[in-house]
């Protein structure tokens, strides 16, 4: 096998071919539509459901087409505990949503405890 990263490892990655059609599935998007999105033919979509693996831009046209998050859905297939990027918006945006709910959880606290209500 000439191509590295399609050779068996101990993190593989998911099909993305196999993920797009599910998605399109899911979304019950025609093929003829996602293709008509994307100024393709439906031969070249049909193509894309059978590779491992796609370009960036590829995949990316596919998410503006279909309206899915692949990159997001993508961070699902990484091995437990996998680092996330300190500097993305995402990643912001949990640690600020994971910091408010331990504030409100305090503030049901001293609720529940003024109430005489106990946890």
């Amino acid at each position: 096998m000439n191509r590295i990263y399609l050779r068996k490892s101990n993190h593989p990655h998911p099909h993305i071919g196999q993920l797009v059609k599910s998605v399109m599935r899911d979304k019950k998007l025609s093929q003829a539509e996602v293709a008509r999105r994307m100024t393709i033919s439906p031969s070249s979509l049909t193509n894309y459901f059978k590779q491992s693996s796609l370009q960036f831009g590829i995949l990316w046209n596919l998410g503006i087409a279909m309206e899915y998050d692949f990159l997001t859905e993508l961070r699902d297939y990484y091995p437990p505990g996998f680092v996330l990027n300190a500097k993305s918006k995402m990643v912001a945006e949990l640690d600020e949503k994971i910091k408010l709910i331990a504030d409100l959880q305090k503030e049901i606290s001293i609720y529940k405890s003024a109430l005489g209500i106990k946890e």
